[in-house]
């Protein structure tokens, strides 16, 4: 049940930041936002599923492989999110600043509800 509810609000807020970035796309001219960040929009989602399930099987063991595991998804969320905006921003040529922006965002709202859920998921434990 508790997987069935993170998969639906997942989809909910990708789709809530797909209605933002539609939204500024239209509505700000001036500013351009590359078409990679609907790339990294799917991107975002898709690895924030695959570190939710990695941080998730450890729920039921011990604590100190729940520990191993959520560091393990930490490190892998940053080292999978930084790399490919550098990679980015050493060889396009555009090299845009909006894009840069818009994904630093899209990283720290998929974080940001991942940990939510985290949390959400240990506060039973809090009661024992």
């Amino acid at each position: 049940m508790k997987n069935n509810k993170f998969y639906l609000s997942s989809i909910v807020l990708t789709l809530v930041l797909a209605v933002l970035l539609a939204s500024f796309q239209n509505f700000q001219q001036q500013i351009v936002v590359s078409n990679l960040a609907w790339v990294a929009l799917a991107y975002f989602y898709l690895l924030t599923v695959v570190t939710y399930l990695i941080t998730n099987s450890a729920l039921p063991k011990d604590n100190k492989t729940f520990i191993y595991r959520t560091y393990s998804a930490i490190g892998i969320r940053f080292v999978f999110s930084i790399f490919p905006l550098f990679i980015y921003l050493i060889f396009s040529p555009e090299r845009q600043l909006s894009f840069a922006v818009v994904y630093l965002f899209l990283y720290f709202f998929y974080t940001a509800f991942e940990i939510y859920f985290l949390v959400v998921n240990l506060r039973p434990d809090l009661k024992k």
